[in-house]
């Protein structure tokens, strides 16, 4: 079993709604224009496992020292340390996949993502040896010192907020998918990140199910 804590827009958000459109299986049956619908249901079926989500802490089994409610409380605590962040997006591309960024970076954000992983750090279980040869393929020198100490490497300096919209495509695919987003994305309101959720995978393969949404509480200073 492996947990895993994201933001998701709250479900009543614009951002919530444009996440149900795109991932729905209605959304285009015979898909959209440019991408067939065979290659369009390849090109989705991980972001539809993983669920409409930006990572925080990207995820992870637990020791067998520690249980859910440690990790519950240990997002709480970070949860009360930290207030909601506004932040625009646009679509753009990282790491040659289709994805909304922030228009500008959040320290914030980046304070937030930083946080859930030191939370996270006492109560994971290491990652095997196995996983870590296979995933350091491709790292440079920092990312792998982080993915030996953290179990990922895309952390603190290198974190990067971001809602993955589809596998990597090609050129034309990825001009299909603008073409049926960027005027939807340019329309939607900042997204407001006002929780932690915790994820969880039940069994290898399954779907990421919410599992509880965590608020943010810190308020700001009169």
């Amino acid at each position: 079993m492996r947990y895993a804590v994201y933001f998701c827009p709250a479900p009543a958000s614009a951002l919530a709604a444009l996440g149900r459109d795109w991932l729905s299986a209605e959304l285009a049956p015979n898909g959209i224009p440019g991408i067939a619908r065979e290659r369009w249901n390849r090109l989705l079926a991980d972001v539809r496992r993983y669920g409409w989500h930006a990572t925080l802490r990207s995820p992870f089994e637990l020791s067998p020292d520690h249980d859910v409610d440690d990790l519950r409380r240990a997002l709480a605590e970070v949860a009360g340390r930290h207030g909601p962040i506004q932040l625009s997006l646009r679509c753009a591309r990282l790491a040659g996949f289709p994805c909304l960024r922030p228009v500008s970076e959040s320290r914030a954000v980046n304070a937030l993502a930083a946080a859930c992983v030191e939370a996270v750090e006492p109560l994971r279980a290491p990652l095997a040896d196995a996983d870590f040869q296979h995933r350091a393929a491709g790292l440079d020198v920092i990312e792998t010192h982080y993915l030996g100490r953290y179990g990922y490497p895309y952390v603190f300096e290198r974190y990067r907020f971001h809602m993955t919209l589809s596998a990597p495509a090609t050129v034309e695919e990825e001009r299909a998918l603008q073409r049926w987003l960027s005027i939807r994305a340019s329309m939607l309101p900042a997204a407001r990140i006002d929780a932690l959720t915790l994820c969880v995978e039940s069994s290898p393969g399954a779907a990421f199910e919410p599992l509880e949404r965590i608020a943010l509480r810190k308020t700001s200073a009169a």
